[in-house]
């Protein structure tokens, strides 16, 4: 029966675009498999000690490595060979920040290697328990 879950971090810095260039952001990003479809990013500028936190889906993230990829108050955008653009925030008030591609794809490479892309269904054996019994009634 599958009861365990796990939980993995990540600790990068991303650049968040100002007027007069950027200015670091500490970024924990964090995958657990008790919520198998989510990354939450939890989002801090240096000088303003206030994080913030967006959640967004893992398939989300890894798509918007590739294509330009959005809902709501969140897009991300392949930019450069290295760099992605990940935007916060409605309209006029939306945040650009450079995220390195290589670390987003170590980061999602390790949610992979825990649970595979398709085995996000939290408790299969519920599911055919489930069935068994709806087929029997």
């Amino acid at each position: 029966m599958h009861t365990s879950h796990t939980r993995v971090t990540a600790e990068t810095v991303f650049e968040i675009v100002e007027p007069d260039g950027t200015a670091p952001v500490d970024v924990r990003l964090a995958y657990d498999t008790t919520d198998p479809y989510v990354v939450t990013m939890e989002l801090e500028i240096r000088s303003s000690h206030h994080p913030s936190t967006w959640v967004l889906s893992r398939a989300m993230l890894a798509e918007g490595l590739l294509i330009p990829t959005g809902l709501g108050d969140i897009n991300i955008t392949p930019a450069t060979p290295d760099y992605v653009l990940l935007q916060l925030g409605p309209g006029t008030e939306q945040a650009s920040l450079w995220m390195l591609l290589p670390e987003i794809e170590e980061f999602l490479e390790t949610t992979y290697d825990l649970l595979p892309i398709g085995q996000e269904e939290p408790w299969p054996e519920i599911n055919h328990t489930l069935e068994r019994i709806l087929t029997a009634a």
